[in-house]
């Protein structure tokens, strides 16, 4: 059989028995091949990318959850979807990022100008836009909030998700022409006094909605494996000084409140005080090195909306709960 012949027949087989929802016995009957031909085949052609399986966070299913989250820490809504590997920060930015993706279809609109942050769950948010196609919406803008981060050729560069989500919005990309954290203060100070920097970070100031990532200072990171942004000790002094999560690099306690340091004086974009006075601010995170993050942004309402995965869910109730039972103690 040559090689058009072939792939012709996979593509065959696929389609009787993913999309015309035929058993492996009926296509094989079909096509007089035995059924454990078939099954060979469908390998086959999920092997060389005929079939590709994507999995989709569950929605719609934690009702229960959502609205003890918004009535527990005063959210004007949570969205909680279904993880598979809690433990996995991978797979839960994918996930969470999936979800976010459905609630930014949901609620952006026409001449909106939404700030966008960087990460896994960012990249996340824009795959799974991509995969829903949802066509141009009239005069969008995606604004970069934090400089570039990490190694361009990421693809959880800051400037490269900007950039993707207003393409797959139909929109225009608003570009910060600077790296996210600078040198040294004063290099920060000539990069805010740039005409071209300080339009991006207005607009930014002046967004209708923003969608962060939630980070969490931890040796893992991406920050410390890139290993030219951030240190593990400049870490470690962050955490030290109680540092729990960040939100575009501005590191913040378990009351959501400013950490200030030395790292903090060279970041190039948003302040936390910026951040927290936007209107509507959307954050995503999730998985088992998020919750003191996720619970230290919800403390110091620095999010209006969360989108995060079940158990973390349940687990930033139950925190809630027993920091208010330790409280009624005292």
């Amino acid at each position: 059989m040559s090689n058009v012949d072939q792939d012709r027949l996979l593509v065959k087989i696929a389609r009787l028995y993913y999309e015309e929802d035929l058993t492996q016995q009926q296509v094989g009957h079909r096509l007089r091949l035995s059924r454990q031909k078939v099954q060979r085949l469908l390998c086959q052609a999920r092997t060389e990318g005929v079939v590709k399986i994507v999995i989709e966070p569950i929605m719609g299913v934690h009702d229960d959850l959502e609205e003890a989250l918004e009535a527990r820490f005063g959210l004007r809504e949570a969205i909680v979807v279904e993880t598979t590997s809690h433990d996995d920060q991978a797979i839960v930015a994918r996930e969470v990022g999936a979800g976010a993706a459905e609630y930014i279809l949901r609620v952006i609109r026409p001449n909106d100008r939404a700030v966008i942050s960087w990460g896994g769950s960012m990249l996340g948010m824009v795959d799974a836009l991509s995969r829903y196609q949802p066509g141009k919406l009239e005069n969008v803008t995606i604004i970069q909030g934090l400089g570039a981060v990490v190694d361009p050729s990421r693809d959880t560069h800051s400037t490269d998700v900007t950039r993707r989500m207003a393409r797959v919005l139909g929109g225009q990309a608003l570009l910060l022409p600077a790296p996210g954290i600078a040198g040294t203060r004063a290099a920060r100070d000539a990069y805010y006094n740039d005409k071209n920097v300080a339009e991006v970070l207005n607009a930014a100031r002046n967004a209708d909605l923003a969608i962060v990532g939630i980070g969490a200072p931890r040796p893992d990171s991406i920050l410390v494996r890139e290993g030219s942004i951030v240190t593990w000790p400049e870490l470690e002094d962050l955490l030290a000084k109680g540092a729990v999560g960040d939100i575009s690099l501005r590191y913040f306690d378990e009351h959501g409140n400013l950490i200030r340091s030395d790292l903090d004086e060279r970041v190039v974009g948003l302040t936390l005080d910026e951040i927290r006075s936007l209107e509507h601010v959307v954050g995503v995170a999730g998985g088992a090195a998020k919750l003191k993050a996720i619970l230290g942004a919800l403390e110091g309402k620095l999010i209006h909306v969360l989108v995060t995965d079940h158990i973390t869910a349940r687990n930033l109730l139950e925190a809630k709960t027993a920091a208010a039972a330790g409280s009624n103690l005292t």
